[in-house]
């Protein structure tokens, strides 16, 4: 009895640190994203939260957002066009801001390389952006407000 309980629990190792490093080895799943039907350049890194992550400075300029970078604490501000929707978000912080309000994260953004990776259905909803996720084709569709600018 006790060599089987071993044994699976040598088996239960070996698979949770085989799918850490998959995860590790930027082997995550990816989806494509779509907003308003066309299909952006870059995919979307499905973290192991099961939220889909993409790098801030390309998503932030797709909704033309003026976007800056502060490398000293690692936060990003992204302001709309015409200031009235101005998000932060920092690294490894489970709270963001939207015109000064809190909000809790899922997610926290990570950084990936040299690129930090954003919440991309807080970052769409923030700017009043519709978002489906389908699983089963691993795609994302963002259906941006009337008022956006593309």
């Amino acid at each position: 009895m006790k060599k089987k309980l071993f044994a699976f629990g040598l088996i239960l190792l070996i698979m949770s640190i085989c799918s850490t490093s998959i995860f590790a080895a930027g082997e995550a799943p990816r989806a494509t994203i779509y907003v308003n039907e066309e299909k952006l350049d870059f995919d979307a890194i499905v973290a192991y939260s099961g939220v889909s992550m993409v790098p801030f400075r390309e998503i932030f300029e797709k909704y033309d957002m003026k976007v800056s970078w502060d490398n000293i604490n690692k936060t990003v501000t992204a302001s709309s066009q015409d200031g009235a929707t101005v998000i932060k978000l920092s690294e490894n912080k489970k709270t963001a801001f939207v015109n000064g309000k809190s909000f809790a994260l899922s997610q926290t953004p990570f950084l990936g390389g040299n690129t930090l990776y954003v919440n991309l259905r807080f970052i769409s909803e923030s700017i009043g952006a519709t978002v489906n996720f389908d699983k089963p084709s691993l795609s994302i569709h963002i259906v941006l407000p009337e008022t956006s600018i593309e």
